[in-house]
């Protein structure tokens, strides 16, 4: 699949799920990640928030949609989710590790669904290329979707 492929595949994904939630993306401003972890939390990745919307029917449910890129070499330590999260990847590599399990390659148009309270890692396999995916968040208002783990 072609860079170009992904990125209309990405874009269809995107603007159904603003059809489906009935939110007029454009017409807002830039959406909050009250819920994603902290920068400090995160060095050298960079969510750019796409999409954050209340799931109608189901009070006190949010979904994120962002759009997140790992600097060269970024290592996000060993975490759990709070909620279900989606990975789709769009360029680069991703190394994910559950906990007690062996490490899996992501490529580009390879997904992943993470549980919550599956306690993992992931980074950017590449020294000298980001990484780029798609990020997928249902969680709890105000919750935060992301505990770090010593």
């Amino acid at each position: 699949m072609t860079i170009r492929q992904t990125t209309l595949r990405a874009a269809s994904a995107a603007v159904a799920m603003c059809a489906c939630f009935g939110t007029n993306a454009i017409a807002q401003d830039k959406p909050s990640g009250a819920e994603l972890p902290k920068a400090a939390e995160i060095p050298d990745v960079t969510p750019d928030v796409l999409l954050r919307t209340e799931v109608p029917n189901v009070p006190g449910k949010v979904i994120i949609f962002s759009r997140t890129t790992y600097k060269p070499g970024a290592h996000v330590a060993k975490h759990y989710h709070t909620s279900q999260i989606i990975f789709y990847i769009l360029q680069g590599s991703m190394g994910v590790k559950d906990e007690g399990k062996d490490p899996i390659t992501l490529k580009p148009g390879d997904h992943l669904l993470i549980k919550p309270g599956t306690v993992h890692e992931h980074w950017n396999m590449s020294e000298t290329e980001p990484l780029v995916f798609l990020e997928y968040v249902l969680v709890d208002e105000g919750q935060r979707s992301a505990v770090f783990v010593k």
